[in-house]
C-alpha cells in the first residue's frame, strides 16, 4: 500500500493547500479529521509577519469547527485583531470553496530577548517511564477506510488501557504537514491534541460517535523532539456532552495543556 507523503500539497500559491487522503477523518469518508487542518491555522499564525515562532511566541490558540471540513482544496486566511509590542491577538480562517469552515483565534507573546532567572519548580506530571515514544503500539480500530488520518500518526500507549478510562500515550505525525516543507513545533502540537479523544474515548467507538466542535490548546514553551506526551482524561454524560482534556509534555516535562468539547450521540 502506497500512502501519500505529507498531509497537504501546497498548491501554488501562499495559503492555499490541497488534501491528501491522510487527513481523511474518522467519521466520513468525504471529510477531514481536524487535526491537520488545525495546524495549518496554527502555523500560519505563528508564522504572521514574517516570524517562524523565534520573535512571537503562540502561546493560545482556539479553534471554532463551523462545519465538516471536506477533502478539497483549501485557502488560510490570517487577520490581525491587535498588535501590541509585547501580545498580539490574531483571527485565522479556514475556507473551503469561498466558506469558512474553521476559524481561530489566537494569542501570541514576545519571547524574552535572554533567559530569565526563575527559582526551580513549574508544573509537574508523573512521566511516563521509559524514553518517549515507548510503549504499546495501537492502531484506531474506528475508522471506515484504510488510507486516513490513522495512518498518519504513530501513536502508542504508556499507561493505561484504551477506551477504559485515562491514559498517558506518546504520539507523533510520520509525515510533514505540508509537503516539501518542515513542520513547525506548534503544527506537530496542532495536528495531534485534536485527536485526544480519539486516543482516549469516552465510550466504545462502536456505539457512540463524540465529535468536537471545537480545541483550545494553551502552552508555554515549544515542543522539543517529535514525540508528544498527552495525559488524557474524557467525559460522557447522559445529556450528550462530553469533555477531553490532556496535560501535553515531551521527555523534559509539561509544556501545557488542551481541551475539546464533545457532542455525544449514539450511533
Amino acid at each position: 500500500m502506497t500512502l501519500p507523503t505529507a498531509f497537504f500539497d501546497r498548491d501554488g500559491s501562499e495559503g492555499r493547500f490541497v488534501p491528501t487522503a491522510l487527513c481523511r477523518g474518522p467519521w466520513s469518508n468525504d471529510h477531514q479529521h481536524g487535526g491537520p487542518p488545525s495546524a495549518l491555522l496554527a502555523g500560519a499564525m505563528a508564522r504572521f509577519g514574517g516570524d517562524d515562532g523565534g520573535g512571537f511566541f503562540l502561546a493560545r490558540m482556539t479553534v471554532e469547527m463551523l462545519r465538516p471540513i471536506p477533502l478539497a482544496p483549501l485557502e488560510v486566511v490570517v487577520e490581525p485583531a491587535g498588535l501590541g509590542r509585547k501580545v498580539q491577538r490574531l483571527h485565522a480562517r479556514l475556507l473551503a470553496g469561498g466558506t469558512d469552515v474553521l476559524r481561530a483565534a489566537g494569542l501570541r507573546i514576545r519571547r524574552a530577548a535572554a533567559p530569565l532567572a526563575l527559582p526551580e519548580g513549574g508544573p509537574t506530571l508523573a512521566l511516563p517511564s521509559g524514553a518517549p515514544g515507548e510503549g504499546e503500539l495501537f492502531q484506531f480500530p474506528f475508522f471506515q477506510t484504510e488510507v486516513a488520518y490513522h495512518r498518519a500518526i504513530d501513536f502508542r500507549i504508556a499507561r493505561g488501557t484504551w477506551a477504559r478510562g485515562p491514559v498517558t500515550v506518546w504520539a507523533r505525525p510520520t509525515v510533514p504537514l505540508v509537503a516539501g516543507e518542515p513542520t513547525l513545533p506548534i503544527e506537530r502540537v496542532a495536528v495531534l491534541v485534536d485527536a485526544e479523544s480519539g486516543f482516549c474515548p469516552p465510550l466504545d467507538p462502536a456505539g457512540h460517535t463524540f465529535v468536537n466542535p471545537d480545541l483550545t490548546l494553551l502552552l508555554d514553551r515549544d515542543l522539543d523532539g517529535e514525540w508528544l506526551g498527552l495525559d488524557i482524561r474524557s467525559t460522557a454524560r447522559p445529556h450528550g456532552i462530553g469533555l477531553a482534556e490532556s496535560a501535553l509534555f515531551d521527555g523534559h516535562g509539561v509544556l501545557g495543556r488542551s481541551a475539546q468539547t464533545l457532542v455525544i450521540e449514539a450511533r
